[in-house]
């Protein structure tokens, strides 16, 4: 693959919190309830399902789906592995409400970075679906409707966990390792999301703006292949952001 050449960023992000998000609006999109401010904890409005004792067991929190609000910083590709990128996603979703659900990051690995480990396909960590983001709009159905070809991924949907939306053009990058079928990249993991150094291995980056781009190769999940230090991230107009998906849905 070849690596993209987009200008870098001149910001720079907190190796711990990264970079700041822009405003954006939500769709209406579909009927479901939405959730105002940050709070991100908006339920169905039932009283939830009785449980083995008959007493009803509180409705989960509506949010399914957020990308990251924070990026990686000086960490570029080193997320702290697979772990450490679903804990980051476990954590921003709990501080708005949304802990009660177990969360994901969509991101593969492959086996060139891990010759004794297997491939992980991002599509395979995340669940069945549907997803729901932070206003109540379901951006996808289901697993397989998300990984079809030809699906689109409306950017005014992709929100955090805070239900901002990505206008900045420099923050549009969001880190996967994955293809547009879901699978893992052969050759873009960053050695597993552990390095932010090694030139051998890039990032396999998707764009939310995807939608808006008159491209077959371009997708949510899959446009460009960085570097994987923080300069190489940026330069594909990226915070090193990552995508969150409730995996218990």
């Amino acid at each position: 693959m070849t690596l993209s050449t987009v200008a870098c960023s001149s910001g720079e992000a907190d190796p711990v919190t990264g970079g700041g998000s822009s405003s954006g609006s939500s769709s209406s999109g579909s009927s479901g309830s939405s959730s105002s401010g940050a709070s991100g904890s908006s339920s169905s409005g039932d009283s939830g399902v009785p449980d083995a004792t008959g007493d009803a067991k509180p409705a989960k929190s509506t949010m399914t789906f957020f990308v990251s609000s924070t990026g990686s910083g000086a960490a570029g590709g080193n997320l702290g592995g697979l772990a450490g990128a679903d804990a980051k996603c476990q954590a921003l979703a709990a501080a708005v409400g949304g802990g009660d659900h177990t969360w994901r990051a969509y991101l593969s690995t492959n086996t060139r970075s891990n010759p004794a480990g297997a491939k992980v396909n991002a599509r395979d960590r995340i669940g069945s679906g549907p997803w729901t983001n932070q206003k109540g709009v379901v951006v996808a159905p289901s697993n397989a409707a998300l990984h079809v070809a030809g699906f689109v991924f409306r950017a005014v949907d992709i929100l955090d966990e805070k239900g901002v939306g990505i206008t900045d053009k420099t923050r549009r990058g969001i880190l996967t390792g994955t293809l547009r079928t879901g699978e893992a990249d052969p050759a873009a993991d960053c050695v597993n999301w552990t390095s932010a150094v090694e030139p051998g291995f890039g990032a396999a980056v998707g764009r939310t703006d995807a939608e808006t781009i008159a491209s077959t190769t371009t997708a949510w999940n899959f446009a460009y292949v960085a570097q994987c230090s923080e300069a190489g991230v940026r330069a594909v107009e990226s915070e090193g952001r990552i995508y969150c998906f409730a995996a218990d849905n």
